[in-house]
């Protein structure tokens, strides 16, 4: 089953915080992101924030995996292999 653009508000909100990221100039770009209706942007932001932190990743949503893998989402794919590897704690 696809991921509906309404399931990556909440999504993009947990990833925001599982990024850790302390620079508050790109917390504020990922909120501005979720405030203007583009999650999307938000994660993949979060995302790059984490790099290949594992420990970091696997304080994600675990959907965001199913994003990576899912082809409706293309813009998540390069994150594919190394989400595959990630361990989630939820």
């Amino acid at each position: 089953m696809s991921i509906q653009y309404e399931d990556l508000f909440p999504m993009a909100e947990s990833s925001m915080a599982a990024s850790a990221c302390t620079d508050e100039i790109r917390r504020d770009i990922m909120q501005d992101a979720i405030d203007c209706g583009e999650p999307d942007l938000a994660i993949i932001d979060a995302l790059d924030i984490a790099g290949d932190d594992m420990q970091r990743l696997s304080h994600f949503p675990q959907q965001v995996r199913d994003l990576a893998n899912d082809p409706e989402w293309p813009e998540f794919h390069r994150f594919r292999d190394t989400l595959n590897k990630v361990e989630f704690n939820n």
